[in-house]
């Protein structure tokens, strides 16, 4: 178990003992909404996470160094949606950057790399309660419809025989 959680890979390609990262960022921020009321009385809406993009730096340095920067270059170049997998977790991600230097050819690549989360689809409970929001619209809707029906004909039509006068526009015209 120990071995999965200590690896380090984006869209299949594996990084070793020397190339991985001293430190790897994780985290994000609440997208939120705050509404400032008279009397210092506040009002907050969360509107979801906002994860943070994900960015480390590190060196290769193996025979294969420069084929591993030109793999994942071409990832890059790709823009395809990849697993990043460390701390035991896939995260989807896009590679935003990706940056090489031969420090000594072939055997030592540094390199930087930059990838942004995918943000996931609403969780059920979320889409349940969207969808709750949605009925309840729907429903005030008939209402107002069903009121409006009752209130009388409008003008111009006959009711007992008798007509009702049209109601004038007022405005501009």
């Amino acid at each position: 178990m120990a071995d999965q959680i200590d690896t380090l890979s984006i869209g299949g390609i594996t990084f070793d003992g020397f190339s991985t990262p001293d430190l790897m960022p994780g985290g994000g921020k609440q997208m939120l909404t705050v509404h400032k009321l008279p009397g210092g009385a506040r009002v907050i809406d969360t509107l979801g996470r906002d994860d943070n993009d994900i960015v480390w730096r590190g060196t290769f340095f193996s025979s294969d160094a420069l084929n591993k920067a030109f793999a994942l270059d071409a990832l890059r170049m790709q823009g395809a949606q990849l697993p990043l997998v460390y701390a035991g977790r896939a995260v989807p991600v896009v590679i935003q950057s990706f940056l090489w230097s031969i420090r000594r050819f072939p055997m030592w690549v540094e390199y930087s790399i930059a990838c942004v989360v995918v943000q996931q689809a609403p969780s059920a409970s979320q889409a349940s309660s969207s969808s709750g929001v949605d009925n309840a619209t729907s429903q005030d809707a008939a209402q107002a419809n069903d009121v409006a029906q009752s209130a009388g004909p409008p003008s111009g039509e006959t009711i007992g025989g008798a007509t009702n006068p049209p109601v004038p526009f007022i405005g501009n015209q």
